[in-house]
């Protein structure tokens, strides 16, 4: 029961401060593109992981933008001290994806990660947003 409690913990720590996280990954990924060796990367490669990790940053903020944009009144909050909801919202983007914020949030850290171009920091970082 205790593993239970502490993960309930971590989640309201990890809720609370959800703002910052983004600060966090973008912090560590500028170490993982120092140790990155571009210089053996195929200027068509670089070129990939440049567009392919724009791409995935603009569609996971496009389907952000969608999910706050239709979702409505009673149903979810910008508050950081606990979940407020009148009832549960199945329309729309909910109708096809549990947490379809949380998939946008995913696409756009996993953008800027891919940005770097380093696969290990790709696995870390994905590993550490199913753990989030």
């Amino acid at each position: 029961m205790a593993l239970v409690f502490s993960l309930e913990a971590t989640g309201n720590f990890l809720f609370k401060r959800r703002g910052w996280l983004p600060v966090l990954l973008f912090a560590l990924v500028l170490p993982a593109m120092y140790f990155t060796p571009y210089s053996t990367y195929a200027p068509s490669t670089r070129l990939l992981l440049s567009w392919g990790g724009i791409m995935l940053s603009l569609v996971g903020f496009l389907i952000r933008a969608y999910v706050i944009g239709t979702t409505p009144r009673g149903t979810s909050g910008r508050n950081t001290k606990g979940q407020v909801a009148e009832e549960l919202n199945q329309a729309g983007m909910y109708s096809m994806v549990r947490h379809p914020l949380y998939l946008g949030n995913y696409l756009m850290w996993i953008g800027i990660v891919v940005f770097a171009g380093n696969i290990c920091f790709i696995l870390i970082a994905s590993l550490l947003f199913w753990i989030y």
